[in-house]
C-alpha cells in the first residue's frame, strides 16, 4: 500500500525494505523530478522518530557528489516519518551483487576514491552515517556512485566504524565476496595491492575517511601494460589442449536449442554504459513497401547507447509496415527499465518532413521524441521534441518543422505485462506529413 505523502508526491513503484523503512520511487510534481521517498513505517516509536529525522537533516547540511541529495525530510501525520532523497537510476551495490554482478574495475577507484571522501565531508561536519553497507551504496554505470540509506537504524556510532564499513563495503563491491581473505588485486586483474593496503588499514581503523579517500586517489586508474613473457616451447601443449576444448564446448553450445527471446538471456553483468552512438547505423533498406499515400516512409534502427544495441532488431520492419498485426518489442526485462538503464530507443530516418507522429504501442509505455541532423555520439547532444505516455487510444504528436535528419523514439517506461517482466510492443510507428 502506497503511503500518504503530501499531494505534491506521486508515487509510482516500491522498491523494497531497508530495515524499517520502506523505499518508494516517487515524482516530485513541484520540481518535475523523480526522487527515493524513505518512509519510516507509522507503527515507529517517538525515539526512533525522532533519531530518523535527526540524522537525516544532520546529513543534509553536507553536499558532496558522493553523497546523495536530500531534498525533504518531515514527520507523518499518522505517526512515522518521510524524506525525500535524490535518485539518480542506479540500484544498490547489494542489488547488483545478488544479480551477479561486481562494480567494474574501471569504475571502482574514481568511485571509491569519491565515496570516502564524501564520507570524510560528512565526518567533517559532525555527522555519522552509521548504517553504511553494500546497501547503502548506490550505483548507475557512468554516473558517481552515491552513499544513501540516511536514516536507517544505526549500527555504529563513530567515524572510526563508518569508514571501517564503508572499506568493507568497497572491497565486497569489487571482488563480490563478503571474505576478508580474499583480497581485490588478488581476483581483479587491473587493482595493484596497494588498493588492498588502503582497505586494510581503513578496516583496521589506521586510515580515517579522508586518507582512505587519498591513498585510493593517488593510485592509477590506468596501469601500465606488464612485459610480455618471451614464447616458449612448454607452452605449446596446454596450448593445443585449451584450444581442443574450447572447440568441444563451442560446439556442444551451439548444439543446444535455445529461446533467442528468453529473459534468462540477458547478461549477468550489462555492457558498461556508453553515451556513443557511432555504432548505430542506417542503410537504404530494399524490404519496406513504399508507404502509401498521406504517409512518409520510414526506416527504423536500434538505438541503444546504455546496452548492447541490440532489441529484437530483425523484426523493425513491423514497426513501418502498416500493417498493425506485426509489432516489434523491447526485450523482456526482469526489472523496471529505469532500474536497469536510462532508456532504449528506435532511430528513424523519414523521407520527408513529418509534421506529426502517432505510436501504436503497449498502454503505459512511457517516451520521449527526440530529433538530430546528425546521430549524435553523445545521447545529451538529442534535441528534446516532445514526451508522453501510450494510453488506450495511440497518442499523436505535432512535430516541429526539421529538414532531414534523424527522429528518435526513446523508450524511458516500459509497463509490466506479466510477473516481473516489462516490455513493450509497438505495433506501428507513422510519420505524416
Amino acid at each position: 500500500m502506497a503511503p500518504q505523502l503530501p499531494d505534491r508526491y506521486q508515487t509510482q513503484v516500491r522498491l523494497g525494505r531497508d530495515g524499517d523503512i520502506d523505499e518508494w520511487l516517487a515524482t516530485d510534481t513541484a520540481l518535475d523530478r523523480p526522487v527515493l521517498i524513505r518512509v519510516l513505517s507509522p507503527d515507529a516509536d517517538p525515539e526512533r522518530v525522532t533519531q530518523f529525522v535527526t540524522a537525516i537533516r544532520a546529513a543534509a547540511r553536507v553536499e558532496h557528489v558522493h553523497l546523495a541529495g536530500i531534498y525533504e525530510v518531515n514527520r507523518s501525520q499518522k505517526g512515522g516519518a518521510y524524506a525525500a532523497i535524490e535518485w539518480n537510476g542506479g540500484v544498490s551495490i547489494a542489488d547488483r551483487l545478488t544479480a551477479g554482478e561486481t562494480l567494474p574495475v574501471s569504475e571502482f577507484l574514481p568511485n571509491a576514491a569519491g565515496l570516502a571522501e564524501g564520507l570524510a565531508a560528512l565526518h567533517a561536519a559532525g555527522v555519522v552515517h552509521g548504517a553504511i553497507d553494500a546497501g547503502a551504496i548506490v550505483f548507475s554505470a557512468a554516473h558517481p556512485a552515491k552513499l544513501s540509506s540516511y536514516g536507517a537504524r544505526p549500527r555504529s556510532t563513530t567515524a572510526a566504524a563508518d569508514t571501517a564499513a564503508l572499506a568493507t563495503a568497497l572491497r565486497i563491491a569489487v571482488t563480490g565476496s563478503a571474505s576478508p581473505d580474499i583480497r581485490p588485486s588478488h581476483l581483479v586483474e587491473g587493482l595493484p595491492a596497494s588498493v588492498d593496503n588502503a582497505i586494510r588499514l581503513a578496516e583496521s581503523g589506521i586510515f580515517d575517511a579522508a586518507a582512505l579517500g587519498s591513498a585510493l586517489r593517488a593510485i592509477p586508474s590506468a596501469l601500465p601494460p606488464s612485459k610480455r613473457p618471451g614464447w616458449s616451447w612448454r607452452w605449446t601443449i596446454p596450448a593445443v589442449l585449451l584450444l581442443a576444448s574450447a572447440t568441444l564446448i563451442a560446439g556442444i553450445g551451439l548444439a543446444i536449442p535455445v529461446d533467442p527471446d528468453s529473459p534468462f538471456l540477458f547478461p549477468a553483468t550489462p555492457p558498461a554504459a556508453s553515451t556513443t552512438a557511432t555504432s548505430t547505423t542506417l542503410t537504404p533498406s530494399t524490404t519496406l513497401p513504399e508507404a502509401p499515400p498521406g504517409i512518409l516512409s520510414a526506416q527504423p534502427a536500434v538505438y541503444d547507447p546504455f546496452g548492447d544495441q541490440s532489441e529484437r532488431n530483425r523484426d523493425l520492419p513491423n514497426l513501418v509496415d502498416q500493417d498493425p498485426a506485426t509489432s516489434w518489442r523491447t526485450e523482456r526485462y526482469l526489472d523496471p527499465l529505469n532500474l536497469i538503464k536510462p532508456g532504449v530507443g528506435i532511430i528513424f530516418q523519414v523521407g520527408g518532413a513529418p509534421g506529426s507522429v502517432e505510436i501504436q504501442a503497449s498502454p503505459g509505455t512511457g517516451f520521449s521524441i527526440k530529433w538530430a541532423d546528425a546521430i549524435p555520439a553523445d545521447f545529451d547532444n538529442w534535441e528534446n521534441i516532445s514526451s508522453g505516455s501510450v494510453s488506450d487510444a495511440p497518442p499523436v504528436l505535432r512535430l516541429p518543422d526539421r529538414d532531414d535528419g534523424y527522429w528518435l523514439l526513446w523508450f524511458t517506461d516500459l509497463p509490466r505485462q506479466a510477473e516481473s517482466e516489462y516490455y513493450t510492443s509497438v505495433s506501428e510507428v507513422t510519420f505524416r506529413p
